[in-house]
Protein backbone atom coordinates (compact mmCIF):
# COMPACT_ATOMS: atom_id res chain seq x y z
CA UNK A 1 0.00 0.00 0.00
CA UNK A 2 1.25 3.58 -0.87
CA UNK A 3 1.62 6.45 1.14
CA UNK A 4 -1.41 7.89 -0.57
CA UNK A 5 -3.51 5.37 -0.04
CA UNK A 6 -2.86 4.61 3.54
CA UNK A 7 -3.63 8.52 4.17
CA UNK A 8 -6.90 8.07 2.50
CA UNK A 9 -7.60 5.05 4.35
CA UNK A 10 -6.59 6.72 8.07
CA UNK A 11 -9.06 9.93 6.90
CA UNK A 12 -11.34 7.29 6.25
CA UNK A 13 -11.68 5.53 9.16
CA UNK A 14 -11.36 8.62 11.39
CA UNK A 15 -14.05 10.33 9.48
CA UNK A 16 -16.64 7.16 10.36
CA UNK A 17 -15.64 7.45 13.71
CA UNK A 18 -16.30 10.93 14.25
CA UNK A 19 -19.15 11.07 12.49
CA UNK A 20 -20.81 7.95 13.89
CA UNK A 21 -19.54 8.59 17.59
CA UNK A 22 -21.16 12.61 17.51
CA UNK A 23 -24.57 10.76 16.22
CA UNK A 24 -24.95 8.04 18.45
CA UNK A 25 -24.17 10.29 21.47
CA UNK A 26 -27.09 12.10 20.79
CA UNK A 27 -29.41 8.93 21.27
CA UNK A 28 -27.27 6.19 23.80
CA UNK A 29 -25.23 7.68 27.07
CA UNK A 30 -25.64 9.57 29.93
CA UNK A 31 -24.21 12.82 27.89
CA UNK A 32 -27.54 12.99 25.09
CA UNK A 33 -28.15 16.57 26.32
CA UNK A 34 -24.85 17.58 26.03
CA UNK A 35 -23.96 16.34 22.57
CA UNK A 36 -27.30 17.81 21.29
CA UNK A 37 -26.19 21.46 22.37
CA UNK A 38 -22.83 21.50 20.49
CA UNK A 39 -24.53 21.16 17.09
CA UNK A 40 -26.04 24.29 17.98
CA UNK A 41 -22.37 25.14 17.57
CA UNK A 42 -21.64 26.29 13.94
CA UNK A 43 -17.86 24.80 13.89
CA UNK A 44 -18.97 21.26 15.39
CA UNK A 45 -21.90 21.19 12.84
CA UNK A 46 -19.71 21.90 9.96
CA UNK A 47 -17.25 18.90 11.42
CA UNK A 48 -19.98 16.77 11.60
CA UNK A 49 -21.05 17.56 8.02
CA UNK A 50 -17.42 17.36 6.47
CA UNK A 51 -17.02 13.40 8.28
CA UNK A 52 -20.37 12.18 6.73
CA UNK A 53 -18.68 13.50 3.39
CA UNK A 54 -16.05 11.94 3.41
CA UNK A 55 -17.79 8.85 5.13
CA UNK A 56 -19.86 8.66 1.92
CA UNK A 57 -17.21 9.43 -0.21
CA UNK A 58 -15.36 6.89 0.96
CA UNK A 59 -18.06 4.58 1.10
CA UNK A 60 -18.69 4.87 -2.80
CA UNK A 61 -14.77 4.36 -3.43
CA UNK A 62 -14.96 1.03 -1.85
CA UNK A 63 -18.07 0.32 -3.75
CA UNK A 64 -16.67 0.60 -7.42
CA UNK A 65 -13.61 -0.93 -6.10
CA UNK A 66 -15.55 -4.27 -5.18
CA UNK A 67 -17.95 -3.83 -8.20
CA UNK A 68 -15.26 -3.13 -10.88
CA UNK A 69 -11.92 -4.16 -9.27
CA UNK A 70 -10.05 -6.26 -11.87
CA UNK A 71 -10.10 -9.86 -11.49
CA UNK A 72 -6.32 -11.68 -9.68
CA UNK A 73 -5.16 -13.82 -12.80
CA UNK A 74 -3.63 -16.47 -11.02
CA UNK A 75 -2.81 -18.78 -13.53
CA UNK A 76 -1.76 -18.13 -16.86
CA UNK A 77 -2.31 -20.27 -20.12
CA UNK A 78 0.80 -20.95 -21.89
CA UNK A 79 -0.01 -23.73 -24.27
CA UNK A 80 -2.50 -25.72 -25.47
CA UNK A 81 -2.04 -29.82 -26.42
CA UNK A 82 -4.37 -32.00 -27.96
CA UNK A 83 -7.50 -29.95 -26.24
CA UNK A 84 -5.68 -29.42 -23.24
CA UNK A 85 -4.24 -26.32 -21.75
CA UNK A 86 -0.67 -26.10 -19.94
CA UNK A 87 -0.81 -23.02 -17.31
CA UNK A 88 2.06 -21.81 -14.91
CA UNK A 89 1.37 -20.04 -12.22
CA UNK A 90 2.68 -16.66 -11.04
CA UNK A 91 4.13 -17.33 -7.90
CA UNK A 92 6.00 -20.22 -10.16
CA UNK A 93 7.23 -17.19 -12.72
CA UNK A 94 8.45 -15.14 -9.49
CA UNK A 95 10.74 -18.07 -8.51
CA UNK A 96 12.23 -19.01 -11.85
CA UNK A 97 12.83 -15.09 -12.02
CA UNK A 98 14.34 -14.88 -8.15
CA UNK A 99 16.19 -18.20 -9.06
CA UNK A 100 17.59 -16.64 -12.50
CA UNK A 101 18.61 -13.42 -10.16
CA UNK A 102 20.61 -15.12 -7.78
CA UNK A 103 22.05 -17.87 -9.47
CA UNK A 104 26.06 -16.66 -9.31
CA UNK A 105 25.54 -15.29 -5.84
CA UNK A 106 26.35 -11.82 -6.11
CA UNK A 107 22.38 -10.31 -6.10
CA UNK A 108 19.27 -10.93 -4.04
CA UNK A 109 16.02 -11.02 -5.89
CA UNK A 110 14.10 -8.72 -2.83
CA UNK A 111 10.80 -8.35 -4.41
CA UNK A 112 9.36 -10.15 -7.57
CA UNK A 113 6.17 -8.32 -8.95
CA UNK A 114 4.33 -10.16 -11.81
CA UNK A 115 1.71 -8.97 -14.02
CA UNK A 116 -0.07 -11.28 -16.13
CA UNK A 117 -3.99 -11.43 -18.21
CA UNK A 118 -5.41 -15.01 -18.18
CA UNK A 119 -3.80 -15.48 -21.96
CA UNK A 120 -0.64 -14.17 -21.57
CA UNK A 121 1.16 -10.76 -21.61
CA UNK A 122 3.79 -11.29 -18.69
CA UNK A 123 5.25 -8.56 -17.39
CA UNK A 124 7.88 -8.95 -14.59
CA UNK A 125 9.35 -6.72 -12.58
CA UNK A 126 12.24 -7.57 -10.08
CA UNK A 127 13.69 -5.60 -7.31
CA UNK A 128 17.80 -6.45 -7.45
CA UNK A 129 19.93 -5.96 -4.35
CA UNK A 130 23.60 -6.69 -4.80
CA UNK A 131 25.84 -7.96 -2.34
CA UNK A 132 28.80 -6.54 -3.22
CA UNK A 133 29.79 -3.55 -5.60
CA UNK A 134 29.15 -4.15 -9.37
CA UNK A 135 28.73 -2.12 -12.04
CA UNK A 136 25.12 -1.12 -12.90
CA UNK A 137 25.25 -1.06 -16.30
CA UNK A 138 26.79 -4.15 -17.25
CA UNK A 139 24.87 -6.57 -14.59
CA UNK A 140 22.03 -5.05 -15.94
CA UNK A 141 22.10 -6.19 -19.04
CA UNK A 142 23.83 -9.70 -17.98
CA UNK A 143 20.61 -10.03 -15.59
CA UNK A 144 18.18 -8.59 -18.48
CA UNK A 145 19.45 -11.52 -21.18
CA UNK A 146 19.07 -14.02 -18.68
CA UNK A 147 15.83 -13.37 -17.64
CA UNK A 148 14.14 -13.26 -21.00
CA UNK A 149 15.82 -16.80 -21.88
CA UNK A 150 14.98 -18.11 -18.08
CA UNK A 151 11.30 -17.23 -18.39
CA UNK A 152 11.19 -18.34 -21.79
CA UNK A 153 11.71 -21.88 -21.10
CA UNK A 154 8.61 -20.97 -18.57
CA UNK A 155 6.50 -19.20 -19.98
CA UNK A 156 7.48 -19.58 -23.81
CA UNK A 157 6.67 -16.31 -25.79
CA UNK A 158 4.13 -14.86 -23.43
CA UNK A 159 6.73 -12.91 -22.01
CA UNK A 160 6.28 -9.02 -22.84
CA UNK A 161 8.32 -7.18 -20.72
CA UNK A 162 10.90 -7.28 -18.18
CA UNK A 163 12.18 -4.62 -15.78
CA UNK A 164 15.36 -4.27 -13.31
CA UNK A 165 15.06 -1.96 -10.31
CA UNK A 166 18.38 -1.86 -8.08
CA UNK A 167 18.51 -0.97 -4.67
CA UNK A 168 21.25 0.02 -2.48
CA UNK A 169 22.76 2.48 -4.32
CA UNK A 170 25.97 2.75 -1.91
CA UNK A 171 26.93 -1.02 -3.45
CA UNK A 172 26.89 0.59 -6.97
CA UNK A 173 30.04 1.63 -8.43
CA UNK A 174 30.06 3.69 -11.78
CA UNK A 175 32.04 2.91 -15.22
CA UNK A 176 35.48 3.89 -14.58
CA UNK A 177 36.27 3.48 -10.64
CA UNK A 178 38.10 0.95 -10.40
CA UNK A 179 40.31 2.16 -13.02
CA UNK A 180 41.12 4.80 -11.14
CA UNK A 181 41.40 2.85 -8.19
CA UNK A 182 43.51 0.64 -9.97
CA UNK A 183 46.10 3.58 -11.17
CA UNK A 184 46.36 5.01 -7.92
CA UNK A 185 47.23 1.82 -6.25
CA UNK A 186 50.05 1.23 -9.42
CA UNK A 187 51.22 5.13 -8.88
CA UNK A 188 51.47 4.25 -4.90
CA UNK A 189 53.49 1.40 -5.15
CA UNK A 190 56.48 2.55 -6.78
CA UNK A 191 56.75 5.42 -4.19
CA UNK A 192 56.51 3.07 -1.32
CA UNK A 193 59.29 1.05 -3.07
CA UNK A 194 61.59 4.06 -3.27
CA UNK A 195 61.51 5.01 0.25
CA UNK A 196 62.01 1.42 0.76
CA UNK A 197 65.40 1.43 -1.13
CA UNK A 198 67.60 3.78 0.90
CA UNK A 199 67.03 1.85 4.20
CA UNK A 200 68.43 -1.14 2.95
CA UNK A 201 72.16 -0.32 2.18
CA UNK A 202 72.56 1.61 5.64
CA UNK A 203 71.36 -1.66 7.44
CA UNK A 204 74.31 -3.40 5.28
CA UNK A 205 76.86 -0.89 5.69
CA UNK A 206 76.15 -1.51 9.55
CA UNK A 207 76.63 -4.89 9.47
CA UNK A 208 79.95 -4.85 7.66
CA UNK A 209 81.20 -2.53 10.03
CA UNK A 210 80.48 -4.58 13.16
CA UNK A 211 81.96 -7.45 11.16
CA UNK A 212 85.17 -5.71 10.59
CA UNK A 213 85.37 -4.87 14.14
CA UNK A 214 85.18 -8.07 15.42
CA UNK A 215 88.03 -9.47 12.59
CA UNK A 216 90.16 -6.19 13.99
CA UNK A 217 89.89 -7.61 17.59
CA UNK A 218 90.63 -11.17 17.03
CA UNK A 219 94.25 -11.20 16.01
CA UNK A 220 95.32 -9.50 19.53
CA UNK A 221 94.60 -12.65 21.51
CA UNK A 222 97.66 -14.07 20.46
CA UNK A 223 100.31 -11.33 21.43
CA UNK A 224 98.48 -11.36 24.84
CA UNK A 225 99.12 -15.19 25.31
CA UNK A 226 102.69 -14.11 24.46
Amino acid sequence: MSGLKRLCMVVFVLACAFSLASLALTWFGPWTKEASVLFNLEPYTVAVLASLAVSALGLLVLLGRALFARRTVRTVEIATVDGGVISVTRDAIAAQASHIVEADGTCTASRVRVDAKARGHIRVHVRVLPHETVDVVVKGAELHEELIDGLAAVCGDKVEDVSLEFVEPESVTLAGGEDEAEGGAAAKEPAVKEAKEPVAPARKQDATTSEITVSMSAPREPEKEA
